[in-house]
């Protein structure tokens, strides 16, 4: 079947041969591999970085692998206390992850201002920035 297309004077497609490869755009090769391991039995046993976590809900938000999205989120859940909230909040923010969202936020108004720093407010935003600061003051207000 593959070679009837050689000879009827059609282009040759991308994937008919390994000198036309499939191109995945916008897709990592790092988050392709992190999902074949996932997919196909060979899990990482050690830690992932923030930045693979990320490739890796990235692929799986393209291609809508629920499974391995949730598997994503539950690796981001038990490691949260590597990663600074303002890490966590901007890929809950960017990958609509309410359940990160929510409770990253926490520990970000439970964070004293003075330790987030400038890149930090950049990761968060101006928005969650300044209602982690009126949260903080209302608490403060209470306490």
């Amino acid at each position: 079947m593959f070679t009837a297309a050689q000879y009827s004077g059609q282009k040759e497609l991308d994937g008919m041969s390994d000198d036309r490869p499939i191109h995945l755009e916008r897709i990592s090769w790092e988050g392709l591999e992190l999902f074949l391991e996932h997919t196909f039995g060979r899990m990482c046993t050690g830690s992932y970085t923030v930045n693979e976590l990320t490739k890796f809900l990235h692929f799986c938000n393209m291609y809508q692998c629920d499974h391995a999205r949730e598997f994503v989120i539950s690796r981001m859940f038990s490691a949260h206390y590597r990663f600074h909230p303002a890490q966590l909040i901007n890929i809950a923010i960017k990958y609509h992850v309410y359940s990160i969202f929510s409770f990253t936020f926490q520990q970000l108004t439970e964070t004293l201002i003075t330790e987030i720093t400038h890149a930090h407010r950049e990761l968060m935003g101006n928005d969650v920035f300044l209602n982690v600061v009126y949260v903080q003051a209302v608490l403060n207000h209470h306490h």
